[in-house]
């Protein structure tokens, strides 16, 4: 394997270059969701605990640079690198860098006064002020300073041939020590300068966890000297001898910390063991196995020292058939040689723990109606729950993320929460992992409620948290709590359009998109069954209620919001539609119309996104998949203007392997004929018997054919109402 070099950010732009430019190149800041805020407010994600503006945006021409000796802190090589990041950044702006510059950034050791007890936050607080004289970074060391300078990067920006920053005091720090982002390399191995894009997005974030899961059933992933058949291609069962060298795991956690990242290695075991089984032909029972497994512990911490990689992660979850089964001597000896090597261990909840032990980090994943799924009363905890991106729709991931209250159970100690990416499904090109699954998207909307959550902690029951039925769906229009996520989605926008440029950022504005919806009405099992609404839509003359077999049915008062509309959750959560109570599923064999219309100003063909299901990436529950002829097979249908849209033409039928196009965001999008004025949208959602999720999917897009899967952004011009009669 071709040795890991760590990149470096190269913008390949000099400083004169840009300077006529209307932005910056490699980080525009003169796009439409931008232009929504002024160069004297320019939106920040996350939002710092306390800021205030001063109202002016100082011209930056040329800056001299004042900082303390890298020799001086704590950790000398992310000194050079914040130095050397500040330096590309400004040039990327046009923006000279000089002794006599006129504009001061300096980074000043100091205690910041954070409102937090912690320790662990307040090494991570600064404070910033800019003034037309010069910014002035405050940290205790350089976690701090990096965070800062991370702030430093949102308020300054280029338009119209200008670069400025916005004057302003900022005083701030996280809310939760662990804030991170998991991805599952055992299964299907990524090459690092992928993993590379993932860490420079999670620093821009302010993530600061990595959780590196590099065993699984398929693979070994991390070279092992001491077990070199672990390694073996014949021991793969996909992407044989794809696996991390022991020197490219070093710079790894290196290029982590550098972006004060922690990595936490997952070595899981004994289930998921299936490679390591075939690789050394034993049982998880078996001495052989267990001094195997001690071995290969030793070594993972003999590569990183404690300091810099305390945690190591084993798994323990899932143990599944008579060879991964072991008995607690055996388990009880994976916890003692983490414990022996100066490291804490951290574990899967629900999973194997020796009895009376709770010294390990326990990581929530099974659902929280389920009480052994909670954390240990008294232990530490990470919580992971609900947020398994790979059974998440892009558009629900949104709503999931921001109205998600980490941490919920009292009975622990909760550190924060690690968002997970598991797309079980095989994967032929690496970069599906985070084209298909929703990274990106995940990681941005995510980063504010862990840095500076908006809402109050919960309360109680867990189970009965009131906004658990926003997880699926958006609340209504009108509401102020869909105020407050429309204003973090359009400064999460502006983010995409600026540092997300050439990712797979796959998501849209949808708080603007309004819906009126009629039902559920009963089918009987036959999904096809056409009612009145779909029969007006035909003509053009919607009626305001229906009556139906003796009852009747009427558009809701309320207008519901979104892209994607779920009416039932892939899990069973509390939805708008289901009395918002755990579990409830009232409506089999039904459907749900929805309406709304959508003004042109033109007449014009518009690509949208259109779909009657999202499928998991870890699996085909729910299916058949790709059933020809139809968009999910419980009969769902698209009309625009009485036309209905045809589904697509699957590239594999009733798929159950690789995923091609089975989902809206990573196929060709629907090309739609939209007439000038106003258009009228129907969308007809059945549900049957083995429907696990019941949604639909209705938004128009702007795709770039030069980057396929990256830099989508809304339809310009178009505007949606549920009342053709306003003006647009």
């Amino acid at each position: 394997m071709k040795s890991f070099i760590l990149p470096i950010i190269c913008l390949c732009l000099a400083a004169g270059g840009v300077r006529g430019q209307d932005t910056a190149p490699a980080f525009p800041a003169n796009g439409p969701n931008y232009r929504m805020f002024p160069v004297d407010r320019p939106p920040l994600v996350p939002m710092p605990q306390q800021v205030k503006w001063s109202g002016r945006a100082v011209p930056v021409q040329s800056v001299r640079i004042q900082a303390p000796a890298p020799s001086r802190t704590s950790y000398p090589e992310q000194m050079k690198f914040i130095l050397s990041e500040l330096k590309s950044f400004l040039a990327g702006h046009g923006v000279q860098v000089s002794q006599d510059g006129a504009f001061a950034v300096k980074f000043a050791q100091g205690d910041v006064k954070a409102d937090t007890e912690n320790p662990k936050l307040k090494e991570e607080a600064y404070s910033l002020r800019v003034t037309p004289g010069g910014a002035l970074i405050t940290a205790r060391d350089t976690k701090g300073f990096y965070y800062g300078l991370k702030t430093l990067e949102q308020l300054l920006l280029r338009r119209e041939g200008k670069t400025t920053v916005a004057a302003c005091d900022i005083v701030d720090w996280p809310d939760f020590e662990v804030r991170g982002f998991m991805n599952d390399v055992g299964r299907n191995y990524m090459p690092l300068p992928l993993i590379a894009q993932e860490l420079d997005s999670m620093g821009q974030l302010k993530l600061n966890v990595y959780h590196f899961h590099f065993t699984e059933n398929p693979g070994w992933r991390l070279e092992s000297k001491i077990h070199p058949e672990l390694n073996d291609p014949k021991n793969f069962t996909r992407m044989p001898g794809k696996f991390y060298t022991q020197k490219e795991f070093k710079q790894l956690v290196e290029y982590c910390r550098l972006r004060n990242i922690l990595l936490i290695p997952e070595m899981d075991m004994p289930g998921h063991s299936a490679a390591f089984r075939k690789a050394l032909g034993v049982k998880m029972s078996d001495e052989k196995a267990t001094k195997a497994l001690v071995a290969l512990i030793k070594e993972l911490c003999s590569l990183v020292p404690r300091e810099k990689m305390p945690i190591i992660h084993i798994g323990t979850d899932e143990v599944r058939g008579g060879d991964e089964k072991v008995d607690n001597e055996i388990l009880k000896t994976y916890f003692d040689t983490v414990e022996a090597c100066g490291r804490t261990p951290m574990r899967w909840q629900p999973g194997l723990s020796p009895k009376g032990y709770n010294g390990a980090i326990q990581q929530l994943w099974s659902g929280r109606q389920n009480r052994h799924a909670w954390p240990s009363d008294g232990a530490k905890y990470v919580d992971s729950l609900e947020t398994y991106l790979n059974h998440l729709d892009p558009f629900e991931t949104a709503m999931t993320m921001y109205f998600r209250r980490a941490c919920p159970f009292r009975n622990g100690e909760g550190l924060g929460m690690i968002l997970c990416s598991f797309p079980d499904l095989e994967i032929t090109d690496p970069r599906n992992q985070v084209l298909q699954t929703p990274v990106y998207s995940g990681m941005a909307f995510v980063s504010e409620p862990l840095w500076n959550n908006p809402h109050e902690k919960v309360e109680g029951n867990p189970n009965q948290d009131e906004y658990m039925k926003y997880f699926s769906n958006l609340p209504v229009q009108g509401d102020p709590l869909l105020k407050g996520f429309a204003d973090y989605e359009n400064r999460v926008l502006a983010i995409r359009d600026r540092f997300f440029v050439n990712k797979e950022f796959n998501y849209v504005r949808q708080a603007n998109i309004p819906w009126k919806l009629l039902g559920p009405i009963p089918h009987g099992g036959k999904t096809e069954t056409e009612f009145g609404p779909e029969e007006d839509a035909r003509t053009g003359k919607m009626k305001d209620s229906y009556e139906i077999d003796g009852a009747a049915y009427t558009w809701s008062k309320d207008d519901y919001t979104g892209a994607t509309v779920i009416f039932k959750h892939y899990c069973d959560f509390p939805t708008l539609f289901n009395g918002a109570k755990m579990g409830a599923f009232p409506h089999k064999n039904h459907t749900y119309y929805a309406q709304t219309y959508i003004y042109s100003p033109k007449a014009q063909t518009v690509p949208f996104w259109v779909s009657g299901h999202t499928w998991a990436t870890s699996d085909w529950r729910n299916g058949p998949a790709s059933v020809p002829g139809k968009w999910f097979h419980a009969n769902p249908q698209f009309f625009v203007n009485g036309k209905e849209i045809e589904p697509p033409k699957w590239a594999k039928p009733r798929n159950g392997g690789t995923m091609v196009d089975e989902n809206y965001h990573f196929r060709e999008p629907s090309m739609i004929p939209l007439k000038k004025g106003w258009n009228h949208v129907l969308v007809k959602s059945p549900n049957n018997n083995s429907t696990r999720r019941w949604m639909f999917t209705f938004v128009p897009v702007q795709v770039n054919p030069k980057t396929p899967g990256c830099n989508v952004k809304e339809f310009p011009g178009l505007k949606f109402s549920t009342d053709p009669g306003r003006k647009p």
